[in-house]
């Protein structure tokens, strides 16, 4: 039976495949736009600076055209307009006086000679500090001349720029989310293909093979690769199962032959000593014959024979039936059989098969655990199985050796005496499988509990309908 397992999104592989997959996406943009942002940066201050220069550059052409005069004339020039360009300019003497300009004095700490350098500023005439980005010179006099340039066109293009790139990182994560879900959708449906190939595999169509684009990508090639192991898988499965029915029906025909001769022989003899040798030999040739029909009962179930005759039966009215042909055997035994079967119970399957192994498991309980006294049948449901138990109340079967009892002609010590092939749990077993469902051993407390658990209200043969709980 399958089940569906509900995980939180990030603990599952698709959850994350898109975390991953998002981290680096982000991984990728963040520093691309960091790189933006600074460059574009850089490039701003390049343009900013430029036209400073220049006018850096012509207070100096002034001082060597005139000296100190003509360029303390023309820092009074630029400074009378420096509300218009935005500009601070201040000349001091080598003492540090100021000369002309638009500042009250020389900014304490700022060196000159500096190349360009932030620093707060307040202008003649302005009621707060400003931010300057701001160039120092020292004249071959002494004389010191500062020009700066205000930043705040820079910051508020700064503050546009931020919020553009976050406004793009944040535009990132949808755009990835949604490019990560693409990519593990297009990705659950390859396994998807692969698994739906795996499950009708496991339900005993070997034949069933994944579907190729012929496209030769590595997921192609897998496949190829799946369809070319299977395809081997399926003739090996074939040839064992050719062989192995091949010779089961091979013997069965000369061991049936020999049993109707004995039959007749026994029958025949005249001499009374002869009887029991007769007697013994029909019983292990009966004994052979068992065997190999059971052997060829559960190699046709675990190969899925028997499937294309499932129909939906009452589950209840067949363990009803059983407790009506096994009371005799029960009273003879001098054990008490009682049955707690619930109404209602359909399943979709094999209603032939399933009673066999009911069967077997009433038998086993017959043979072993009727010392305990008591012997019931159960039949109850869930949300998903029907639930069929028969239990008794004898010793029961170690939890340990459980898993020996289940393989096929398995047979503990206690049951070796007894008559017996040691493939009843394995045919009940094989039946389980073929109806998608599960068989198990449990401790009665005392004796043993064969639980045998098939899926309800689903269609296990392909094209199958429903059964209406």
């Amino acid at each position: 039976m399958t089940g569906r397992f509900r995980l939180a999104p990030w603990r599952s592989t698709s959850g994350r495949f898109v975390l991953l997959n998002l981290a680096l996406c982000l991984a990728c943009v963040g520093p691309m736009l960091a790189y933006v942002y600074f460059e574009i940066d850089r490039i701003m201050l390049a343009e900013f600076q430029r036209p400073l220069e220049y006018r850096q550059g012509n207070l100096v052409n002034h001082y060597d055209r005139g000296g100190i005069a003509e360029l303390q004339a023309s820092v009074a020039s630029r400074a009378s307009r420096a509300f218009q360009d935005q500009t601070a300019v201040l000349l001091v003497d080598a003492e540090g006086r100021k000369l002309s300009g638009n500042l009250a004095a020389w900014p304490e700490g700022l060196a000159a000679p500096r190349d360009w350098t932030p620093a707060l500023l307040r202008r003649d005439g302005a009621h707060r500090a400003e931010e300057f980005l701001v160039l120092t010179t020292r004249l071959p006099s002494g004389h010191r001349l500062l020009l700066g340039g205000l930043l705040d066109n820079r910051n508020s293009m700064r503050t546009t720029l931020l919020r553009g790139l976050f406004a793009a990182l944040a535009l990132a994560i949808p755009i990835g989310l949604v490019g990560s879900l693409f990519v593990v959708r297009e990705m659950n449906r390859i396994v998807a293909a692969i698994s739906h190939v795996g499950e009708h595999v496991a339900d005993g169509d070997l034949g069933h093979r994944a579907e190729i684009d012929g496209s030769g990508d590595p997921v192609d090639r897998l496949k190829i690769s799946l369809n070319a192991m299977l395809d081997r898988i399926e003739r090996l499965v074939e040839e064992h199962r050719t062989l192995t029915d091949a010779l089961a029906h091979d013997l069965r025909s000369p061991l049936a032959h020999i049993h109707i001769q004995v039959a007749q022989a026994l029958g025949e003899a005249e001499g009374a000593h002869h009887r029991p040798r007769f007697e013994l030999i029909g019983q292990e040739l009966g004994r052979v014959l068992q065997m190999i029909e059971g052997a060829l009962e559960i190699s046709r179930a675990e190969a899925g024979i028997g499937r294309g005759e499932f129909e939906c039966f009452d589950v209840g009215e067949m363990m009803n039936d059983l407790c009506e042909i096994y009371q005799p055997a029960a009273l003879e035994s001098g054990v008490k059989m009682t049955a707690a079967l619930d109404s209602g119970l359909s399943v979709l399957g094999n209603r032939g098969l399933v009673a066999r192994a009911v069967a077997n498991l009433i038998d086993n309980a017959l043979k072993y655990g009727a010392e305990g006294g008591e012997i019931s049948l159960e039949a109850s449901g869930t949300e998903e199985d029907v639930l069929l138990a028969v239990a008794d109340r004898a010793k029961g079967i170690p939890a340990a050796r459980q898993a020996e009892a289940l393989r096929r002609f398995g047979r503990l010590d206690s049951a070796r005496s007894s008559v017996g092939s040691g493939l009843g749990l394995s045919l009940v077993s094989a039946v389980a499988s073929l109806h998608r469902g599960t068989f198990s051993l449990q401790d009665n407390r005392p004796g043993l509990r064969a639980l045998l658990a098939l899926p309800r209200e689903r269609s296990i043969a392909s094209g199958g309908d429903e059964c209406d709980g």
